[in-house]
């Protein structure tokens, strides 16, 4: 397993650029199929109480506020406002919960014992420098016979959209935003692994399930663009048109994109449920 970095990858995301990329190139593609199927899994109901740590642009909190309903609780948290100014720009008809957006990081929660009946992360875990300490603070926030349940990208598995990503960027001459960042390891956790952390963060009924879902686009130049939904985006903005065209044709290459058809990726994840 890599070192993990405090806190560095997670500031690639303070770039306003970034969270606005984010949310027109990948949340809709990528993250609403990925949150509708976690939120099937933690299987809401009116009146729960949720919180969704490192909550994006709010990907996950805002279809959770519509399935606990105006009588429910939706807390979003992550450690960047930009994102969070995202989320709450992005937030819904007001038909469910009123969503309130928390800037703190993963390992210290700023809410009180036992509060929530569901703890969601989607695609979080993996990028967190304590990945214990986040664990440990989901489960101190969650009551009694509550549930987490989080989605991290599979290490058994090619990493569909960011790998071929990473290593476009990697041939140019930009250099890592943060420690890693070429490395697909970095990513993606393992079943195993991932059974063990939420074992050593005191979880019971630790059930951990590989699946599959593709992904698409409405076009190649719109797949394209997603890079700069990432902590590469900044980088890559500020190299020089020859050197940007060098990434694209080498994401394009990767992803084998064929002219005017819709781009699909097939992306797995190892997805959790966990109880307290």
């Amino acid at each position: 397993m890599l070192p993990l970095v405090s806190g560095w990858r997670s500031q690639g995301f303070t770039d306003t650029s970034v969270p606005v990329a984010y949310d027109r190139y990948v949340r809709r593609q990528l993250f609403d199929p990925w949150a509708r199927d976690l939120i099937v899994r933690a299987e809401l109901k009116p009146a729960m109480s949720v919180l969704d740590v490192a909550c994006g642009p709010g990907t996950v909190a805002h279809q959770a506020a519509s399935a606990v309903g105006a009588t429910g609780r939706v807390v979003a948290a992550d450690v960047s406002a930009a994102m969070l100014e995202v989320a709450a720009a992005a937030e819904g008809d007001g038909a469910g919960a009123r969503v309130e957006y928390l800037q703190c990081p993963a390992d210290a929660l700023a809410v009180g014992d036992g509060t929530f009946d569901r703890v969601l992360c989607q695609q979080g875990l993996q990028f967190f420098p304590d990945r214990i300490g986040a664990l440990r603070e989901m489960h101190r926030v969650l009551a009694p016979g509550g549930a987490a349940l989080l989605g991290v990208w599979a290490a058994e598995r090619p990493l569909g959209l960011f790998g071929p990503i990473a290593e476009s960027v990697a041939e140019t001459s930009a250099r890592e935003p943060y420690p890693h960042a070429f490395a697909p390891d970095s990513y993606t956790i393992g079943a195993g692994s991932l059974r063990e952390l939420l074992a050593a963060a005191e979880f019971d009924e630790v059930s951990v399930e590989l699946v599959e879902l593709e992904c698409s686009w409405g076009s190649a130049e719109e797949i394209l663009a997603t890079v700069l939904a990432t902590p590469f985006g900044p980088l890559v903005s500020a190299l020089d048109a020859p050197a940007q065209e060098r990434i694209r044709e080498g994401l394009g290459e990767r992803l084998g994109l064929v002219h005017d058809a819709r781009p699909t990726v097939t992306t797995v994840a190892n997805v959790a449920r966990a109880a307290k």
